[in-house]
Order: structure tokens, then C-alpha cells, then sequence
């Protein structure tokens, strides 16, 4: 359970005013309406505090502490008949409340005002005290005092651990908000980076719908094992796409055409014929029909023209 200052000062001053409330009921019912005075002022000037300390008078908790030595100061009786007087406990008692709602500070002024007036008292009643009770007090005053030093000293090194605890979850949710930053930076470039992929993909091997049912796939540069995949790959999904029934590949743009592309190119016709699409190659140049005679190529199930536009007279 954690206690507050604030609610140690309220629910002490309503113990204060019951325990008033009650030694003037039994004080008056005894018939003792003089000394039932003091805990009956007592209680009503408590009642004053903890509605000025509600409101947000938080000096209640100071005046309450010298207020409350000075009336068990002069409450406490001298008992006249003796010559040596004894420290009564009771002058401890404002002590312990500024113990518990004040500051160690409040603990010897609570302890200094009420010890000195009490002192005055048997001093001017001409009486004396044993020298041990003073020795006695100031021992009890002290242990409070340290009790008191415990208690600040906890509270700070809790309160210490509870800011320590905030600043670590507030680095672990900004953490957390720059991971997830981050995450979201990274997804958005490899989606980039995948839509940039898919455009080169297009740009290296197009089809491009040229008539109803036509596709019109431009190669240029190299045609390596890697592009040979990809243009057949892409060459198969726009012609099931879009219901081809003819495509024209056009290697006019192909610096080189040797064993190897000219394989991929029968590879890429036969995938396509199993869709039920005719293949035309256009753009032979001269250089490259002497390379594949020369080399006995031969491009078998593949028509040949010399221009896309051939292509689409001969249907």
C-alpha cells in the first residue's frame, strides 16, 4: 500500500481530532469542563487545519506542530507537592507528529518549544529535575530524528528508482517508436525496391500489345541464360493475361546472337506454342543470318521476317 504525505497529514489530523473529540467527552463527563477545554480547543483548531491543509494551506502541518507543543507544554501538570519533577513522555509526543508530517527540522522545533516551556514551568514553580531525564530525551529525540532520515531517505531512493523506471520505459517505447520507424522505412524501400525490380524486369523484356490478340516483345542488348528465363517467363504470362494468339519478337536491338540465344529463342517459342500462340522473329540482320548459317543454327518452329510490321501484313 503507498501512503502519500499529503494523506499521512489528513488521516493525522483526523486521529488528532478524534482522540480530542474523545478526552473532552470523558473529561466533561467527569465534570472536569475547565480541563476538558484544552483537547475541545484542540480538536476545533485541528478541524481548522485540515480544512485550510484540503484547500491548500500546506503550512497546516508547521502550525499544527507548534501549536500542538504549546498546548501539551502547558497541559502537562507539575504535580506541586514534589520537589523533583520528571520529563513526562507525553512532551514527546509533538515530536513524533512532526516526525510523521513534517521535516526533520520540525522535529526539534516541535521538541525544543515544548521541552523549553515545560522547563520554564518547574523552573518557576521552583522545583528541579533529574539531570539523567534531559540526557533520556534528547537520546529519544535523536533516534527520531534518524527514524525521520530513514524515511527521507527511502522515499527519495523510491522515488529515484520510480523516475529511473519512467526514463527507461520512455527509452524503451522511443526504442520501440524508432524500430518500428525504421521497419516501416525498411518495408517501404524493399517495396520500392520491388517495384523497381518489376520495372526493369518490364523494361528488359516488354510485350507490348501491338493488335487484338498481338503481342510485340523488343529485345535489346545481350540475351544471357538469366534474361532467356525472364523472357519466357514474361512472355508466357502476357500471352495467357491477355489471350494472345501471336507474338513477334523482335531482336533487332540484340548485339549478338549465337548458340545460346538462339536456343532460348526456340526454348521461349515452344513454351509459348503450348499456349497455343504462333511465334514470328523479326529484325535478322544480314550479320546475324551469316553467324547462325555459319554456325548451322536453325530455328525451328519460329517464322521469320524482316519487320514487325511484316509480321502484322502476313496475319
Amino acid at each position: 500500500m503507498i501512503i502519500t504525505q499529503r494523506q499521512v497529514v489528513i488521516w493525522g489530523l483526523g486521529i488528532l481530532i478524534v482522540g480530542n473529540i474523545i478526552f473532552f467527552l470523558m473529561l466533561a463527563l467527569n465534570g472536569n469542563w475547565i480541563t476538558a477545554a484544552t483537547p475541545g480547543i484542540s480538536a476545533l483548531i485541528n478541524v481548522a487545519l485540515l480544512e485550510a491543509y484540503r484547500r491548500g494551506w500546506r503550512h497546516a502541518p508547521n502550525i499544527l506542530v507548534i501549536i500542538t507543543s504549546i498546548m501539551v507544554a502547558f497541559a502537562l501538570s507539575l504535580t506541586p507537592d514534589r520537589e523533583v519533577a520528571i520529563l513526562p513522555m507525553a512532551l514527546l509526543f509533538p515530536a513524533a507528529l512532526a516526525l510523521a508530517m513534517t521535516s526533520p527540522l520540525w522535529v526539534i522545533i516541535g521538541a525544543g518549544v515544548t521541552t523549553s516551556i515545560y522547563i520554564g514551568r518547574v523552573v518557576a514553580a521552583g522545583m528541579t529535575f533529574s539531570v539523567y531525564d534531559p540526557i533520556v530525551y534528547v537520546m529519544l529525540v535523536g533516534i527520531l530524528l534518524l527514524a525521520r532520515a530513514v524515511l527521507d531517505t527511502t522515499a527519495r531512493q523510491a522515488d529515484e528508482a520510480r523516475k529511473r523506471a519512467e526514463a527507461a520505459q520512455a527509452r524503451a517505447e522511443d526504442q520501440a517508436r524508432a524500430l518500428e520507424a525504421a521497419n516501416a522505412a525498411q518495408q517501404a524501400q524493399l517495396e520500392e525496391q520491388r517495384r523497381l525490380l518489376d520495372l526493369v524486369a518490364t523494361l528488359e523484356v516488354p510485350a507490348i500489345t501491338i493488335a487484338d490478340g498481338v503481342l510485340f516483345a523488343p529485345i535489346v542488348g545481350n540475351l544471357d541464360s538469366r534474361r532467356s528465363v525472364m523472357l519466357t517467363a514474361r512472355l508466357l504470362e502476357a500471352a495467357h493475361n491477355q489471350r494472345a494468339h501471336h507474338v513477334i519478337i523482335d531482336i533487332s536491338g540484340v548485339s549478338t546472337v549465337d548458340t545460346m540465344v538462339a536456343q532460348a529463342l526456340i526454348n521461349a517459342a515452344q513454351a509459348l506454342k503450348l499456349l497455343g500462340c504462333r511465334v514470328t522473329l523479326s529484325g535478322i540482320s544480314s550479320d546475324v543470318a551469316l553467324t547462325l548459317t555459319q554456325q548451322n543454327i536453325q530455328l525451328r518452329d519460329i517464322t521469320t521476317v524482316r519487320s514487325p510490321q511484316e509480321a502484322l501484313m502476313a496475319g
